[in-house]
């Protein structure tokens, strides 16, 4: 696309009008505004050029690309706007393509180097995209968007440069509000990279005293004082009560924080501030309850397969039939050829009938694999996805707990969504003469995100089974009041154990490192798991067959090897499961 012709004095006016209206939020008016400034003068590139972006605005993406077309002579943007609506169409390789035409007409755009960064970025071209945030950073030194996307995207191939790169935003604030904005954003990965250079783990504790911040307490410090300053300016600001709130469970001040979390709740529906409980009033409430205050209001659960007790220990699995089928099938295969010894628990949430005879079929084909089955049907097949989610993950910690009082013998707890790699015998192990096997993150600024749920192993004493029924009954009470929110089983964890440790009656702990919890995908290790957004295109393939040729989660080893596992159970689900 050239150069644009001069616009004559009429649609210059017109589009600063459409502007304004634009800008006013009133999309519809400068669309009608625009089409009759077309009528009047058709074929004007610029006219065009921003009804196009009305349309787009107006999420009417398609109807604006075929706009678009129509320009042979546009303004040196329209190649960039054609790379925005052709990505909200979902056309990532033409969106790259006119991000490359645009950054030929504007070598020098700031703009169009982040879009094209981003879009690398979801392409897993991070190369490509850190050069592109490194190119913006040069065009605007200290911005916070490209030096920030620099740092996520550099962070895991050199965690010093990404550290270097964050505290020269924090050298450059020039105002109390950017400091804190940059010391929030430096806290955590200065913690995880005195670590890594230390030869410690960036991301799982040794220690129980590692939870909170070794190598970044002056950062912690000076965040805490700045947002206790905007407070005493500002004591009803809803945004740096939450900031102080953080600031103080950094500072260790756990019951401070809690008293905030606590009082923001109310300005926080449908977030985990609502679960939020750290006195230690609240623990001598869960005390009194029953086994069978536990479980009221939860429906009956239908032993399917009887338990199947080894005091080496027995995997526990919990999830709802769409991720049974989806993950927990590949994963049980994985343990069948990895662990064959190892005894596996299933306990499925809504699995209707024939669901169930399925299952149970899928499970006996995989002998001489020892397994039991449970099955619960609390009807969220239709509930809101965040309800539903929130239900199957907090109350397996209240089937775990039942479970672990029927066996009388150690239970691992774990996500479904992982592979076991290894047999599983020494993980088992770690149990010996402790209460609790669980991973701890270092350096994290929230009760929901220290105690990690993938992965818990409970052994039957006394300790232990009081820690377990007192997360159960944090869990309890929050579903009988009607709002279980995403987290609250890490955040269960975190404030059972605090409370417990106070009272000095704090279970024993082993925790797991980078072997037994894996997200590097390591010969030796136990359990590989997988994180992120990439596991819902799995999902996707098994709603959609035949959508995508690979589960797509990383371009990591867990693809292949999770695959082969899936093409097993796909071989044994034509024969076991319903279409």
């Amino acid at each position: 696309m050239t150069e644009t012709p001069v616009l004559s004095d009429a649609p210059v006016k017109l589009l600063v009008e459409a502007e304004a209206l634009r800008v006013a939020g009133d999309l519809a008016a400068a669309e009608q505004l625009l089409r009759s400034g077309l009528q009047a003068h058709p074929g004007e590139p610029r006219l065009i050029f921003n009804l196009a972006l009305i349309l787009h605005s107006l999420k009417r993406s398609q109807e604006a690309e075929e706009l678009l077309r129509t320009l042979t002579v546009g303004p040196p943007e329209t190649p960039l706007l054609m790379g925005d609506i052709q990505e909200a169409l979902g056309r990532q390789n033409d969106a790259f393509r006119s991000y490359k035409e645009a950054l030929k007409l504007m070598p020098r755009s700031y703009q169009v180097l982040m879009k094209l960064g981003a879009l690398k970025e979801k392409m897993g071209d991070k190369p490509g995209a850190r050069g592109c945030y490194r190119d913006a950073m040069d065009i605007r030194p200290l911005d916070w968007a490209a030096t920030t996307s620099y740092v996520l995207a550099i962070w895991d191939k050199d965690p010093g440069l990404a550290v270097k790169a964050a505290e020269e935003l924090l050298d450059g604030a020039q105002t109390p509000d950017e400091r804190f904005r940059a010391l929030e954003f430096n806290i955590c990965r200065k913690e995880w990279w005195e670590r890594i250079r230390r030869g410690q783990m960036p991301y799982h504790a040794e220690r129980v005293d590692e939870l909170f911040f070794t190598y970044a307490s002056d950062y912690v410090k000076e965040f805490h004082e700045l947002a206790q300053q905007r407070v005493n300016d500002d004591p009803t600001n809803i945004h740096w009560l939450r900031k102080l709130a953080s600031a103080r469970f950094c500072a260790k001040d756990r019951i401070g924080a809690g008293e905030i979390w606590e009082t923001l709740a109310k300005y926080s529906k449908e977030s985990i501030l609502e679960n939020v409980r750290l006195a230690p009033k609240f623990y001598d409430e869960l005390r009194k309850f029953t086994d069978a205050d536990l479980t009221r209001g939860l429906p009956a659960m239908i032993e399917v397969a009887p338990p199947v007790p080894d005091p080496n220990g027995v995997l526990y699995l919990s999830c709802n039939f769409t991720y049974f089928q989806a993950f927990a099938l590949p994963m049980i295969v994985s343990a069948r050829e990895r662990s064959p010894q190892t005894a596996v628990h299933v306990h499925i949430m809504d699995a209707n009938e024939a669901q169930t005879s399925a299952a149970a079929a899928f499970l006996k084909r995989l002998a001489p694999l020892r397994f039991a089955l449970t099955i619960e049907r609390p009807g969220l097949q239709k509930a809101p996805q965040h309800q539903a989610r929130s239900y199957y993950h907090a109350v397996r910690f209240i089937r775990y707990y039942q479970h672990l009082l029927d066996y009388n013998c150690p239970l691992w707890l774990m996500d479904v969504d992982a592979v076991i790699n290894t047999d599983l015998s020494d993980l088992f192990s770690k149990l010996k003469g402790v209460d609790l096997s669980m991973r701890i993150r270092p350096g994290r600024m929230e009760p929901w995100n220290q105690f990690n749920a993938c992965v818990v192993g409970a052994s039957t004493s006394p300790a232990s089974i009081e820690y377990i029924r007192l997360t159960a009954a944090y869990l309890a009470h929050f579903f009988q009041n009607g709002n279980l929110r995403w987290g609250i089983d890490q955040l269960a964890m975190y404030g059972v154990y605090a409370d417990m440790n106070d009272r000095g009656t704090a279970p024993t702990l082993a925790l797991l490192g980078e072997r037994e919890v894996d997200y590097d995908y390591r010969d030796d290790g136990f359990v590989w798991c997988n994180s992120g957004a990439g596991k819902f295109k799995h999902l996707q393939r098994i709603s959609k067959p035949n959508s995508m040729p690979l589960a797509n989660f990383e371009d990591n080893k867990f693809v292949g090897v999770f695959e082969r596992y899936w093409n097993d159970c796909v071989r044994i689900m034509n024969e076991s499961l319903p279409s």
